[in-house]
């Protein structure tokens, strides 16, 4: 355990004890004075055809005293879906705190002479998640401020390169146990130490002036000028729009193919699959945009050792006695960041998050370290059983997760408890809210839920804290696994029965 960790235990230890005693065992007796109530009403719907097929486990409980007011298998353990992100968010708030920030850092190393660096420029990776149109215009334009910054510095011209040092990450861009066909959509974009748009690529596709011509096309964010390959035909109208994306890792090119009506003009999302180099190369055209000149363009360094400018090497930037620091980028705070995951459920986001974890707490900027950090603190300070969580990534797309019902009701405990819980709760998506996962669900609870969906193949899921109707908080996890049946039914079920607590 390491210090920050054994910190934190020492001060929380007194109030896990205190609390998870009422939720250790997941077939403890429903409380409270209209206990049989909720519990008759709950057990109907769960247990009528269809949903009699479908493997549900529920936990609530009183969120001031945690006594339980309903529950059902609570310590088996579910595919989680996007409630994995409850995991690695609680964790993040938790140990970095949510005023938190990512610094991109610029240094150089050389000497200035003038407007002239006589060396390169070396940008230090952060893994910040906030270069896109959710916290800026675009991806692009949070590269252009740092290009302008440079410039509003006096900075004209670099004798060199700059080099974008990712080697405080691991190089890997696919969540391990992923599906390969997720990897083509926006919801299982990659990232990396250094990323931008969400690991996402918009391309306007428009059709060419007669059926049978080739399509043109324009893609953001631009990297290197021939990344996205097309080979979209123009078609008669009323054909139909038919394009999919192939990324060829041999030549590190986007391969589009597939048909366009004749007179169409269409803007799809596609996973980057390439982040790092592609935002290595979206700066250096920011920089010269901003009129500096790059005499060496840009490069990625991705391990630890590589020459990246006068005398300096790679992850050791900071100790080179012939590097200068010119600016710190800061993203958001980590409270702003953690919205930005859960109101909409973002995976990539989330993604990036996790391999921070292991950036500033474990050894690298990896999952499996990301996962290490998580898991410790969750045993070792939340408390709870490890037996009760299985981990595989942060934003809950893998189908390997599994957690328990009670754990998630544990975690979200521990936040209450805890001086953060306010920028949590308010992280969370609520009924009614515009572009959350909410927006269209639970209407009648509106104020009243702070909550986050889950949704993967067969997977649906819903935890947060409800207020009832009496003013009392509540706590719950709703878990449901190998339904079978349209996600919306599902769905139905589980906000019937969040209705039901609220009573």
């Amino acid at each position: 355990m390491n210090l920050l960790t054994k910190k934190l235990f020492r001060a929380s230890r007194s109030i896990t004890t205190g609390i998870i005693v009422a939720i250790s065992s997941g077939c403890a007796a429903v409380g409270g004075p209209s206990g049989g109530d909720v519990r008759h009403a709950v057990d109907a719907i769960l247990d009528t055809s269809p949903l009699d097929q479908v493997h549900f486990g529920v936990l609530a409980v009183d969120g001031r005293t945690g006594r339980i007011l309903y529950s059902r298998n609570a310590h088996q353990k579910f595919v989680p879906a996007s409630n994995q992100k409850i995991l690695v968010t609680a964790t993040a708030i938790s140990l970095l705190g949510p005023n938190y920030r990512y610094g991109t850092e610029v240094w150089a190393t050389g000497s200035v002479i003038g407007s002239l660096l006589d060396g390169d420029l070396v940008i230090l990776a952060s893994g910040d998640p906030s270069m896109s149109d959710r916290y800026w215009e675009s991806g692009e334009a949070s590269l252009a401020a740092i290009a302008d910054s440079l410039y509003q510095k006096g900075l004209r011209s670099v004798a060199g390169s700059v080099f974008v040092d990712v080697s405080a990450w691991d190089s890997t861009t696919v969540g391990p146990t992923w599906e390969v066909e997720d990897l083509r959509f926006p919801h299982g974009a990659t990232g990396g130490a250094f990323a931008i748009d969400e690991g996402e690529i918009s391309v306007i596709i428009k059709a060419g002036p007669a059926v049978g011509s080739p399509a043109s096309l324009e893609w953001f964010p631009k990297g290197t000028p021939d990344y996205v390959r097309a080979r979209v035909t123009t078609v008669p109208p009323d054909s139909g729009l038919q394009v999919r994306s192939n990324y060829l890792p041999e030549t590190r090119h986007l391969e589009l193919t597939g048909q366009i009506e004749l007179y169409e003009t269409d803007t799809l999302m596609f996973a980057l699959r390439d982040p790092v180099r592609q935002a290595t190369a979206a700066l250096g055209t920011a920089i010269d945009q901003a009129g500096i000149e790059l005499q060496s363009g840009a490069q990625v360094a991705w391990s630890e050792g590589y020459r990246v400018g006068r005398g300096c090497l790679s992850g050791s930037v900071r100790e080179c006695p012939n590097a200068g620091l010119v600016l710190t980028f800061e993203s958001p705070p980590l409270s702003e960041l953690i919205a930005g995951i859960l109101k909409p459920s973002q995976n990539w986001m989330t993604e990036q998050l996790i391999r921070t974890l292991g950036a500033e707490l474990g050894e690298e900027g990896s999952w499996s370290e990301g996962v290490g950090v998580m898991s410790e603190f969750l045993t070792e300070v939340v408390g709870i059983d490890s037996l009760d969580i299985s981990p595989r990534d942060g934003s809950g797309l893998s189908a390997y997760n599994l957690v328990t019902p009670r754990a998630l009701v544990r975690i979200l405990q521990y936040l209450s408890s805890d001086q953060n819980n306010g920028a949590y709760r308010s992280a969370l998506a609520t009924p009614g809210e515009e572009d959350s996962t909410l927006q269209e669900r639970l209407s009648d609870l509106e104020g009243r839920v702070f909550a986050k969906t889950g949704t993967i193949s067969n997977v649906n899921s819903l935890s947060g804290y409800l207020t009832r109707d009496d003013g009392s908080d509540v706590i719950f996890s709703i878990l449901s696994n190998g339904s079978g049946l349209p996600s919306g039914q599902v769905r139905g079920a589980i906000d019937d029965i969040v209705r039901i607590l609220a009573r």
